[in-house]
């Protein structure tokens, strides 16, 4: 393949370049210390205890707290503070009432009587919270498998995951990083609950019997249409902007308002931080692949109240196919500006550029023709060519103004625009017994943009506190696409090629100046009010109660038998979940949600299927232990849907598979998963998930699934680790891949303060599998996985 080093490097280059500008200006900022207390923090304390307020306080803002034993103790509780404060501002927020007050002393702060006088008490040993690393969720820099902070990825509100009452998984960014999770599907097929799918060099991915969906900060990516290629919009996305990647299990009703009910996967950007940290790392591995990125964040101020990042990556490769290759770059930046002690502005932008080269797309190896078992081919024959591929340019957009009242509410206008371009897909590819197929899409163009209004806050009702969110907002999401019909069917014979020589020996073999394009549009809107809230009806009894109404648009024009639309207005999806604390660590909860997801599936007549619409609910118990540090969850799910769309193994009048509508269809299941640490330098983060399903087509993913992956130190230096996955058996058709495992190890070693180095070996035992089997009307095929691969990185930390 060809090299390209000084592409490569530019994004790389830039990054290091503004990271000495940034480093400069970075030396005239305060201590820490003194910044931390004068700037803004979202917070999302709830009533209780003092003492647990106070540690919470701590926790976010890295700043200590020292009070004598009985001061916070005795009974004295904290009405909690929610949204955007000051540290100081918070501090005495959560001391109203309590008969104390909060002393500035050098890097903290000393609680004391009011008015000051201490008596015995200042005699008393001062007891100090120490401020952990976690703040607003953020995982980055915290070490940890598993998150201490909020998630609002079930419900818009900021809860912890023991208590949201739905099954949600962390994949946060010491567990990325750890394992080299470079791309949406290294993190996923990792992920507890996911099975991922791979049908020739696409891929698909299921939770719980079904699709997910994608979000980036709570925005709905709408990636499908007559595009065609959706699936390829994130996939390959790589990682260096994202803090950490939030699953929520089932249903999304509150937050999406549609879509599958198998799971909604949620990448959470990285935010500006408060103090400056810089670092640059280079890797290298199997099939000449080659990475390069760096990350430069912190203060742009003195006061500390304007804060940006930049983050860049560059990458190329192989792969273990012949002739298949990738080329990427990535540049994030964003800023945060403290408007005031009460009001946030924060933006950014992320830019993306790939190359995927050498492809059949969605094709998969044939394993039986007319009835007979054909030849299992090499892990590394393709269907595609060299010269069949894409390239592709991404661009999103994104910015939000927040502003806290006085009265502790919460008021934020949240906009999104991603621009997704791929001038030219050209395909070309052989299939069984013996023929090639080549076909062009040119001015492919995804659009969604989406705007959001929230107002958020406490409120007081029959005496106890509860908190409610209402939020308003649009959406929407165009594809436009030139299609062509094509060239079908050539005999390699007439090539002077044989099927055994795979795709790289295809030449282009069609004048596609000869051919006629037809345009391809799909369009999707939506518009929605909602409203959510958490309700304390008892001390250990809190209700998640919400209800969302949304009006569709969904329509669809390229051609007799792919034009379509959808008009529902009002569609109601209410959720409820129930949260029953057994003591301060453990909790028991249930929850109910509706699905309604409009679908694009036609049947073999043409017309459309009507939206699939049913219930998800789910029972479990969750606990979090040793300070937040571990969390560990297990719950039991049942999904019932009608008008699910089901192959049905013929094909529409224009040539795509058809689907039939099944009503009744169920999915049940358990899930249990452990994240975090185990003991002191171990970290952990384990499932074990059950699903049964009564989908024709259930057998192509596993039935049961085991994850786990985990790190110890047994030096401060070295850290060594390992991930093993387990699957059931799966099938399509009369093609089986039984149960396997794969292992994947890692070791890193600390040089000095600023220098690690790091080793990986993924499927460590080459164990030969299926990553994917698939029956459908083309026949019966397969898709080999990865073998064992290498890679090595050098990391430097300014």
């Amino acid at each position: 393949m060809s090299k390209h080093p000084p592409k490569l490097l530019r994004p790389l280059a830039l990054a290091l370049h503004l990271a000495f500008l940034g480093a400069a200006g970075a030396a005239l900022t305060l201590p820490a210390a003194v910044r931390a207390q004068e700037a803004a923090f979202d917070f999302a304390i709830s009533a209780g205890p003092l003492q647990n307020a106070l540690t919470a306080f701590a926790a976010q803002t890295r700043i200590n707290v020292s009070f004598a034993p009985e001061l916070a103790g005795g009974g004295r509780h904290s009405p909690g503070v929610q949204g955007r404060h000051g540290a100081e501002q918070a501090l005495r927020r959560l001391l109203a009432g309590s008969g104390l007050v909060a002393v500035r002393q050098g890097n903290g702060y000393t609680l004391e009587k009011a008015p000051q006088s201490r008596g015995d008490e200042a005699q008393l040993t001062p007891v100090t919270v120490t401020a952990g690393a976690e703040r607003s969720g953020i995982t980055e820099g915290t070490g940890s498998y598993t998150q201490r902070g909020p998630s609002r990825t079930a419900t818009g509100l900021a809860l912890s995951l023991r208590e949201t009452p739905q099954s949600v998984t962390v994949m946060t960014r010491q567990r990325i990083e750890d394992f080299k999770l470079e791309t949406l599907t290294d993190v996923l097929e990792q992920t507890p609950g996911i099975a991922v799918l791979q049908y020739g060099t696409a891929v698909g991915y299921q939770a719980r019997g079904a699709a997910v969906n994608f979000q980036t900060d709570g925005f709905r990516q709408i990636s499908g249409g007559w595009s065609y290629f959706g699936g390829m919009h994130y996939d390959l996305d790589d990682l260096t902007d994202i803090d950490r990647v939030e699953v929520l299990k089932g249903s999304a009703g509150l937050t999406a308002g549609y879509g599958y009910a198998g799971a909604t996967v949620n990448r959470i950007r990285k935010r500006p931080t408060q103090e400056l940290q810089a670092k640059a790392g280079v890797s290298a591995g199997s099939w000449d692949r080659q990475r390069a990125e760096a990350d430069l964040s912190g203060p742009l101020n003195a006061a500390g109240t304007l804060r940006g990042r930049i983050a860049a990556a560059a990458g190329q490769g192989d792969t273990f196919r012949d002739g298949e290759t990738q080329r990427f770059r990535t540049l994030f930046g964003t800023l945060e500006a403290d408007l005031g002690p009460d009001t946030l502005l924060s933006g950014g932008i992320t830019y993306r550029k790939r190359e995927h080269r050498g492809i059949a797309l969605y094709d998969t190896i044939p394993a039986y023709r007319g009835g007979q078992r054909l030849a299992l081919m090499p892990r590394s024959f393709n269907l595609g060519t060299p010269w069949s591929g894409y390239e592709q340019e991404t661009t999103s957009v994104f910015a939000r103004l927040e502003h806290r009242f006085a009265t502790g509410w919460t008021a934020s206008l949240h906009v999104s625009d991603e621009r997704i371009e791929t001038p030219e897909l050209l395909f070309g590819y052989i299939r069984w017994p013996g023929t090639a197929n080549q076909n062009h899409y040119v001015n492919a163009e995804n659009r969604n943009s989406g705007i959001d209004f929230e107002l958020k806050g406490p409120f007081e009702l029959f005496g106890r506190q509860h908190e409610l969110r209402i939020a308003a907002g649009a959406a929407r999401s165009r594809s436009d696409m030139d299609r062509a019909n094509g060239t079908y069917g050539i005999p390699l014979a007439s090539l002077g090629l044989d099927y055994a020589q795979g795709g790289p020996a295809l030449p282009k073999f069609a004048d596609m100046t000869r051919w006629t394009y037809d345009l391809d549009r799909f369009s999707h809107r939506q518009r929605y009010v909602s409203a959510a809230g958490r309700f304390s009806l008892a001390d250990p009894l809190k209700l998640i109660a919400g209800v969302r109404v949304t009006d569709y648009q969904l329509s669809s024009f390229g051609g007799q038998w792919m034009t379509y639309s959808l008009d529902e207005s009002g569609v109601v999806t209410p959720y409820a979940g129930l949260v029953f604390d057994l003591s301060d660590d453990i909790s028991l909860y249930g929850s109910y949600a509706n699905i309604f997801d409009a679908q694009t599936a036609q049947d073999e007549q043409g017309r459309t299927l009507a939206p699939r619409e049913g219930l998800t609910y789910e029972v479990g118990a969750k606990g979090e232990f040793f300070g937040k540090r571990l969390n560990a969850g297990i719950s039991h799910f049942w999904i019932r849907t009608d008008n699910e769309a089901e192959a049905s193994g013929g094909r529409t009048p224009g040539g795509a598979a058809a689907y039939r509508a099944v009503m009744g269809a169920s999915r049940r299941g358990y899930e249990l998963e452990l994240s975090g640490e185990l003991a002191r330098g171990w970290q952990a983060q384990g499932s074990y998930v059950m699903n049964d399903s009564s989908l024709s087509t259930a057998s192509q993913y596993p039935r049961r699934q085991f994850k786990i992956g985990t790190t110890y130190q047994p030096w401060h230096r070295l850290t060594i680790g390992a991930a093993a996955r387990w699957q059931s058996r799966t099938s399509g058709g009369a093609l089986v891949q039984d149960s396997f495992w794969l292992l994947d190890l890692m070791a890193r070693y600390q040089v000095n303060d600023k220098l690690s180095i790091s080793a990986n070996i993924n499927n460590a035992l080459d164990k030969k599998y299926f990553g994917g089997v698939i029956s459908d009307w083309q026949g019966v095929g397969y898709t080999w996985g990865a073998p064992r691969s290498f890679n090595a990185g050098l990391r430097y930390d300014f």
